[in-house]
């Protein structure tokens, strides 16, 4: 196996297995309006079942993080992955709202170890110059499960029944973990998987923690990680309930195709990202200064999310939030670089705090859009409520990106 195939065959596996991670989340947002007149659950219930998710997510990523940093990654990831597919199948077998409650919970937990581990292998597979394509090519699995999401789920429902879509899209992480036990087990990988015997020594989980959370920069990138995570969670769960319920839509393929249009904008933003801050950077443009713009230009494009109440056209409407998806998949690998730097020695430790922070924020976001969206009937609020984030992201960023250096 040549170097270039171990690391790039690494990256590979884990942006499939990224996008699993948004593919098994995503199952019951895409058959949401499905799903409530089965179990008979108003919007207020569904935005208990995605934020429950979150807040299981979040609290195990706080615990994750810091045991990754320090034990085996290719058993606790390849294991991981198959736990939420697993659950992701179950869920299938729910009879009511209290068993998806639990479905979800379990998903949150199992799905909690995917970015702290797959940063930490990265971190540990590339050399320091090839760590932003490696992030970029593992997180852009969370758009790709974005953009296929609606068709492949709603397809499956509309053949077979919603509950057979859960049970196919649980059963392709089998798949994956045939693939990564046979390609990880290459002994020039081992380093990859098990910390030395002095990265374990000085890293106990408190003073982790500790030397995490003293550093400056993470609690700048912890403003940022606040405000920009509820804004993807928002268009990735609540965008077919909003089109289903705002928009007179039925739900079925036509819908599936209208949600891959605005997700295709979300995939365009994390290609974008990279590969701009990347060309400004070698025409000799300061790497911060490089960043600033692109982060920058994402956060004005959100405030036309705005807008899209005001606009009676469906088709303008779509537009609109195409530009809005692109807008933070631009804005998601500038955090998740600014993670990944808060700390070289505990890299997981702190994607997991910091991670676990958004999901929080994102978790008490998907309630709040439930239940102003029962009360008022419109999704005018949350919709104006991204434009806000996005502006606050920007100050948040631009004090992060000040204190480095190119």
């Amino acid at each position: 196996m040549t170097a270039f195939l171990r690391k790039w065959g690494v990256c590979l596996l884990l942006f499939l297995a990224t996008t699993l991670n948004y593919l098994d989340r995503q199952t019951l947002a895409i058959l949401a309006p499905t799903v409530q007149k089965e179990i008979h659950i108003d919007n207020e219930g569904l935005g208990w079942l995605f934020s429950v998710f979150y807040y299981a997510y979040t609290f195990s990523q706080f615990g994750v993080g810091v045991l990754l940093d320090r034990y085996h990654l290719r058993w606790a990831y390849g294991l991981g992955v198959l736990a939420w597919s697993a659950t992701c199948a179950l869920t299938g077998l729910a009879s009511g709202f209290y068993a998806f409650i639990a479905f979800r919970l379990l998903l949150g937990v199992t799905e909690s170890l995917n970015w702290p581990a797959a940063l930490r292998v990265v971190s540990r597979a590339l050399p320091p110059e090839d760590r932003q394509l490696g992030n970029g090519i593992f997180t852009s699995g969370t758009s790709i499960g974005a953009l296929i999401a609606p068709v492949m789920i709603l397809g499956i429902a509309g053949a077979f029944g919603w509950r057979w879509a859960f049970v196919g899209v649980g059963a392709l992480g089998a798949v994956w973990f045939a693939g990564w036990t046979s390609f990880t087990g290459s002994p020039r990988l081992a380093r990859v998987w098990t910390a030395g015997p002095a990265e374990r020594a000085a890293s106990p989980p408190l003073a982790a923690y500790g030397a995490v959370v003293r550093t400056g920069q993470f609690w700048k990138v912890f403003a940022v990680t606040i405000l920009v995570n509820p804004i993807l969670y928002f268009f990735v769960n609540w965008l077919p309930t909003y089109f289903v319920q705002q928009r007179g839509l039925a739900p079925g393929r036509s819908l599936g195709w209208i949600l891959t249009a605005v997700y295709v904008g979300l995939d365009l933003g994390y290609l974008a990202s990279g590969g701009t801050a990347l060309w400004l950077a070698r025409r000799g443009l300061a790497v911060p200064a490089a960043r600033r713009i692109v982060f920058l230009a994402a956060s004005a494009l959100l405030l036309l999310s705005a807008v899209v109440p005001r606009v009676a056209d469906l088709q303008a409407a779509i537009a609109l939030l195409i530009v809005a998806n692109f807008a933070i998949g631009v804005w998601i690998p500038v955090y998740l670089t600014m993670a990944q730097e808060v700390s070289a020695e505990h890299v997981s430790t702190a994607a997991g705090l910091l991670g676990g922070s958004g999901s929080l924020a994102g978790a008490l976001a998907m309630w709040a859009v439930g239940r102003v969206t029962q009360q008022t009937g419109s999704f005018s609020v949350p919709l104006a409520a991204v434009s806000v984030a996005g502006i606050l992201a920007a100050l948040a960023g631009w004090a992060v990106t000040r204190e480095l250096r190119n």
